[in-house]
Formats: C-alpha cells, sequence, structure tokens
C-alpha cells in the first residue's frame, strides 16, 4: 500500500489522508442537510435508504463512496464537485531557518526598532 508513497517523496500516512478524506465528505454532506434544513430522517427517505445507513455515514463508520456522497448532496439540492491540489505533508519534522541574531540599536539611537530588528521574525 505504500510503496506508491515513496515515490512522492516524503513519508506520508496514507490512512491519515484517507481519514481526513472522509471528515471531509462527512462535513460537506452534514453542511448541506444544515443548510437545506434536512434532517436525517428526510435525508433517508429522499436517498430511499434506510435512516441506518445515514446514521453511519455521517458518524464515520461507513466508507463513503463517490456514488452515496453524490445521492445524499443531491437529495439536499447540491452537487458534488472535486478539485485536487498538491499534496503537501507537514507532519514530519521540518528544519526550522536558521535565527537571526539582532544587533542592538547604539545607546541614545533615535532609529525606530523594528521586529526584524528586534529578533521576531513574522512570517508573512
Amino acid at each position: 500500500m505504500n510503496s506508491w508513497v515513496n515515490r512522492v517523496g516524503s513519508r506520508i500516512d496514507v490512512e491519515v489522508l484517507e481519514e481526513s478524506a472522509l471528515a471531509m465528505a462527512q462535513s460537506t454532506i452534514q453542511n448541506a442537510m444544515d443548510e437545506a434544513r434536512v434532517s436525517k430522517a428526510d435525508l433517508a427517505d429522499r436517498m430511499e435508504c434506510h435512516r441506518s445507513l445515514v446514521t453511519r455515514m455521517l458518524s464515520g463508520s461507513h466508507n463513503l463512496t463517490v456514488r452515496t456522497m453524490s445521492r445524499a448532496l443531491a437529495a439536499c439540492g447540491y452537487e458534488i464537485r472535486f478539485q485536487r491540489v498538491p499534496l503537501v505533508w507537514y507532519w514530519g519534522a521540518q528544519a526550522a531557518p536558521p535565527a537571526q541574531k539582532a544587533l542592538p540599536a547604539p545607546a541614545g539611537s533615535t532609529m525606530p526598532v523594528t521586529m526584524e530588528m528586534a529578533g521576531l521574525v513574522v512570517p508573512a
């Protein structure tokens, strides 16, 4: 399973990616239900399935298929759209940029001290 991951260039926990995708799918369905004011029972009726499927689908105990997700969103008046994005993995240890040493301003200086001068690095 992890053989393709090594080609990406870093250690990636595929299970974390899968669970994250499933959580995003579940929240997308839940948000659609909330916005459309559709209850679990109403969604089950509209999907022509048992309410227990809807409960499992939203609890994470059901592995959603594209078809099931599409049907759930359609029942709420939405359609599914996919977007691919580059894989960015931040779980591994990353080297911190070298610390910049700040030099104190000469005594009696009227030069304003900026955050960079004070040794604080503010991300852009």
